[in-house]
């Protein structure tokens, strides 16, 4: 049976990584926990390994099959997958993989705990897969990398107080011989797993950030050089955690820290122009709009950093049903309505705004991405229809050189794609086939409205 090469990007890759991740976090408490501890850890718990180290294993020959990217090139030949992988880490994932533990069972008595956890150990290498991972979901574009960090960094801080608790504790099991240690000071030698463990912990906690009430002591020179360690090293940690948070919580919400800053400038410009305070108003709720429904974030924005091939269809897919609603564009080919897809420009504006005056010369025709406008007379006051998302209105202007026969304003806020009639123009050259047919389509639509 041959096996497909496996995209690294696919369904089943990601689910396997959460896996791989699970796994190893697993083995990350549970070893040093029983290399401390020396507990007795049978039925499930054996189960609970020897899956693991399955999947471990499994993972190893995955790798020989799992395509990659060179400079954006996926290579999925197997033999050079294969090169690939024997030159990295196929040996460290080997050490890691082996049941070492499960094949001393058979041999050492399972009253030698201390040993068989010793033997799980080499799990624990497999953290670099582990942060790989991580760093390969925090660069995924549909993935929030604050949330991944913050989780990443919640799982370190968890696994280091873990860790700490697991050696101050082991360190007072083996001072116990000596008839000096801080179990017999706490009197916690003879006590339960879980009181020794809640203790450990409670001790690791508070001397890594730098509290220790002092109610857990060590006695002897090696847990007083221990806690030395522990000590500085919760000086770095706390350093190092106050820096990642601030740096989450400052980009949990970078968008909207630009904004208010954008928002500052703003009003400092106008208090100092002295514009009229109804329209400062008016001004503010221009860009409170924008946030709130775009989140400051403009089409044009990000069509303009992208290549044109990918510019134009971006911008097909999102407006491509909208040109084709225009009669006047109807059995037009498909090179050309990219190319006038192309050639709209976005454009928002607030309530109560003049779109089109009646009488004055058009240049453009509108497409209604959002929101609701109203054509009407100022003459009569007749008010000929609303518009809403997905309607057209001024393509007139786009073939007779007309004054405007009524006026549009908007009812709400409004977002709009505008075709000018000099690009149109430029576009309409390119292909002179179907410029015919559009000035007759224009022709017979203005015939109507005017009748009507």
């Amino acid at each position: 049976m041959k096996i497909p090469t496996f995209h690294p990007e696919s369904k089943f890759i990601k689910i396997w990584e959460v896996l791989i991740v699970f796994v190893t976090v697993y083995n990350a408490f549970i070893v040093p926990f029983r290399i401390a501890f020396q507990n007795r850890f049978d039925g499930i718990w054996i189960i609970l390994d020897i899956v693991g180290d399955l999947i471990l294993i499994i993972d190893i020959f995955l790798k020989f099959n799992l395509g990659y990217f060179v400079h954006g090139e996926y290579i999925e030949d197997k033999q050079k997958i294969a090169q690939r992988y024997r030159t990295k880490k196929i040996k460290l994932y080997l050490i890691a993989s082996f049941p070492a533990d499960l094949i001393a069972r058979l041999f050492i008595p399972s009253s030698l705990r201390f040993i068989i956890g010793i033997l799980r150990l080499p799990r624990l290498l497999r953290l670099s897969e582990c942060y790989r991972i991580f760093s390969s979901w925090e660069t995924n574009v549909l993935i929030n990398p604050t949330f991944i960090r913050m989780y990443k960094l919640v799982i370190v801080i968890i696994l280091i107080n873990h860790w700490v608790a697991c050696g101050w504790f082991l360190i007072g099991s083996w001072e116990l011989t000596s008839g000096d240690s801080w179990l017999i000071n706490n009197s916690l030698d003879s006590a339960s797993t879980r009181n020794q463990y809640i203790n450990s912990l409670y001790w690791a906690i508070t001397t890594l950030t730098t509290v220790g009430y002092g109610d857990i002591t060590p006695t002897t020179e090696i847990e007083i050089t221990f806690t030395l360690t522990v000590m500085f090293l919760g000086v770095s940690m706390y350093a190092y955690i106050i820096g990642s948070v601030s740096s989450l919580i400052s980009n949990l919400d970078a968008a909207q820290a630009r904004y208010r800053a954008k928002l500052d400038q703003i009003q400092i410009y106008m208090r100092e122009n002295r514009i009229p305070s109804n329209l400062q108003q008016k001004i503010r709720d221009y860009y409170q709009y924008r946030w709130i429904e775009n989140r400051d974030i403009r089409d044009y924005h990000i069509l303009e950093e992208l290549p044109y091939p990918l510019k134009m269809k971006l911008a097909l897919q999102l407006h491509k049903e909208v040109i084709e609603t225009v009669p006047i564009f109807q059995g037009a080919t498909a090179h050309f309505v990219e190319e006038i897809v192309m050639a709209l420009k976005p454009e928002i504006l607030p309530p109560n705004e003049y779109i089109i005056r009646e009488g004055n010369w058009g240049h453009e025709m509108y497409f209604i991405k959002r929101g609701v406008v109203q054509a009407f007379s100022e003459k009569t006051g007749i008010i000929y229809r609303n518009m809403s998302a997905g309607k057209f209105f001024g393509e007139i202007a786009l073939i007779y050189e007309k004054r405007r026969t009524a006026s549009v304003i908007t009812t709400t806020y409004c977002e709009l794609f505008v075709l000018d009639k000099s690009d149109f123009q430029k576009v309409l050259e390119n292909y002179p086939d179907f410029a015919g047919h559009v000035r007759k389509t224009a022709k017979e639509r203005y015939e109507t409205e005017s009748k009507e």
